[in-house]
């Protein structure tokens, strides 16, 4: 639930650093266990958090590769991880930027925060990069998730199933 704010406040988008780090796994542990409550496959590995923190921390120093911070009054608020791919071989080249991963601490939600770290995406590192498409995977039942992104012009393309196996 968003705090009761009666001035909205001032929020900044930049690249991430090193220091933000801590912030950005504590926002995206949040944001997983909240997906572990509909989805067990979210429920994070003993290793998850160091794993994430160390390909975050890898991606400040890959130029295919970007982490966005949203801060209000110098704290992280939430980030976006996002990187480009190339598709060649088989169709059309093309290059893709995609969306890994974006969270937004739970009382910053709703106040524009997310539209932010994705029109920074978009704007800035897809541009740069020349992609040619947006791409990200959203979980089918995070309802908030899919209308954000609905609302941000994306839609569905592929359909990804499973079938789990039991031996």
């Amino acid at each position: 639930m968003s705090p009761e704010i009666e001035e909205m406040p001032e929020i900044k988008i930049a690249k991430a650093e090193k220091e933000d780090i801590k912030d950005i796994v504590n926002i995206w542990t949040e944001t997983i266990d909240w997906h572990s409550q509909f989805d067990e496959d979210f429920t994070l590995d003993k290793e998850g958090k160091t794993n994430f923190s160390f390909m975050v921390s890898k991606a400040l120093y890959e130029p295919s590769q970007v982490v966005y911070v949203a801060k209000s009054e110098d704290k992280v608020i939430g980030f976006l991880f996002g990187y480009t791919k190339k598709h060649s071989g088989f169709f059309k080249k093309r290059v893709i930027a995609h969306i890994s991963d974006i969270a937004v601490d739970e009382d910053f939600r709703r106040l524009g925060v997310g539209s932010k770290l994705m029109e920074k995406f978009e704007k800035d590192f897809a541009r740069e990069n020349q992609a040619d498409e947006l791409t990200l995977y959203v979980h089918l039942l995070n309802e908030p998730g899919v209308q954000f992104y609905e609302k941000l012009g994306y839609s569905v393309k592929l359909l990804s199933m499973r079938k789990k196996l039991k031996y």
